[in-house]
Formats: structure tokens, C-alpha cells, sequence
């Protein structure tokens, strides 16, 4: 476990490629539930694994109450200049915050790293009165498929799962009773036109091409798996949360 790397407590979005699509995946997925909620005023969100609380504050911007919640004291610390923070207690967040006290729960990048993640989406559909937002990693990457090192290699040494679309669906909307309402898509990465695309001309024209033509052709190779979900009226069988 001491090899897992952290996430950074600091991010340089403008000079960093990667620090900047960990912002632009909670900037697509809050423009996603705009689309469907156009009047977030007043709205209660509850950004669950808040990590530094970029989220918290791209709510706030968009006139939402935010609260967030992390294991991790130092990212509560952190996080607590735009709102609210709970450490969490990841074993019953529903005790902790109680069912439906929040009209929307967003959970970014959290969810491959947890070990019961069926039974965390459960929770976070619990909590939430009106919405689920939640993105993860994608398994399905145009990237992974060009990588040079062996396919045995770790990626992310912190990851315990990973999803592409249909399995997303699968969890989600079979077992955890979400129903998806609309798919968000962030970045598509084409190495090596990436790369050349990189060194030779910059980070900005890279960045546009893989928010821009390269998402727009491969939009389901995009970096991150988002979904908007609300609650779906089947209830889901507890049995299977059970051990």
C-alpha cells in the first residue's frame, strides 16, 4: 500500500495537460446536469470523495449549496474554502448524512478505488433526492490499446475496478437501480497523433483536438466514463450487499 500514489493535494491546470482533464471531467459532468436542471439555484450537492473541492466550487459558481465529504483530513481541510466538509465514514454515509438530504450527489473518480463499489452506488442513490452524477475512469481508451509497455503492467496502482459504457450500464442500471439519463464525454486521447500533436505545436492545440474533432469521432474512447442517473422506481434486491 505505500507505493499507491496519493492524488496531488496541488494541480497546475494551465500547466499541466493531465491536471487540466482532472478539472475538465467535473466541468462536463456539472454542464451535463445543467442540461437537464437548467436552475441549480438553491440545489444541495453533496460531492462525495471531494478530494481538494474543485467540484465544490465549479457547484458553487453554478449557484448550488455544496458540502463535501473525503477519508482523507487534509483534502477536508483543503476543501472546506467552498463549503461544508464531513470526514467520511465509508462503512454507512447513509447514517451519516441520512437518506435523501441532498437534491444532487456527485462522486468524480472515486468509485474505481473502493472496494465494494456496488454497494458505495447504492449509497450514493440513497442519499441523493433527485440525481447521481458520477464519473470513472474508462476502461475502453484508444490509448491503452497503442501503449508500448506489456499489457500486464499496472496502470493505476490505487484501482481495485474499471468500466467501460456497457459495463457502467450493467452496474448501474441492473443492480444499483439507477436508470442513465445521458452520457457525458470529456477528452479523447489518440497517441501517438497526441503526443506529435504535443511536442510539436503545444499543449493547447492537443487539448483542442482531443475536447474537439478527436471526442467528436471517438466519443465513447473518451478518458472518463460520466453519467447523469437518477433513481429508478425498481428497488434493488439488499440481498446482494450482503456477504
Amino acid at each position: 500500500m505505500s507505493n499507491i500514489k496519493h492524488l496531488p493535494y496541488e494541480i497546475d491546470p494551465v500547466g499541466n495537460r493531465n491536471h487540466f482533464y482532472e478539472t475538465l471531467w467535473k466541468r462536463v459532468a456539472l454542464d451535463l446536469l445543467v442540461k437537464h436542471e437548467p436552475q441549480l439555484n438553491g440545489l444541495s450537492l453533496l460531492d462525495y470523495g471531494c478530494g481538494r473541492g474543485e467540484t465544490m466550487e465549479l457547484a458553487e459558481e453554478r449557484g448550488m449549496i455544496p458540502q463535501g465529504t473525503d477519508m482523507d483530513p487534509h483534502c477536508v481541510e483543503l476543501a472546506s474554502k467552498y463549503g461544508q466538509t464531513h470526514v467520511l465514514s465509508p462503512e454507512d454515509p447513509v447514517s451519516q448524512f441520512g437518506a435523501k438530504s441532498f437534491d444532487v450527489v456527485a462522486c468524480f473518480h472515486v468509485l474505481e478505488h473502493v472496494p465494494r463499489p456496488l454497494e458505495t452506488l447504492v449509497h450514493l442513490r440513497e442519499i441523493a433526492r433527485r440525481y447521481v452524477l458520477v464519473a470513472v475512469p474508462n476502461l475502453s481508451r484508444p490509448k491503452d490499446y497503442l501503449r508500448r509497455r506489456n499489457w500486464d503492467t499496472p496502470i493505476n496502482e490505487g484501482h481495485l475496478q474499471s468500466w467501460d459504457h456497457s459495463h457502467w450500464r450493467n452496474l448501474a442500471e441492473l443492480h444499483a437501480s439507477l436508470r442513465i439519463i445521458e452520457w457525458g464525454f470529456d477528452a479523447t486521447i489518440l497517441p501517438p497523433i497526441s503526443s506529435v500533436l504535443c511536442r510539436l505545436f503545444g499543449q493547447k492545440t492537443a487539448i483542442s483536438f482531443e475536447t474537439g474533432l478527436f471526442r467528436k469521432l471517438w466519443p465513447y474512447g473518451s478518458t472518463s466514463v460520466i453519467a447523469l442517473m437518477e433513481a429508478s422506481p425498481d428497488t434493488i434486491n439488499r440481498s446482494v450487499l450482503e456477504p
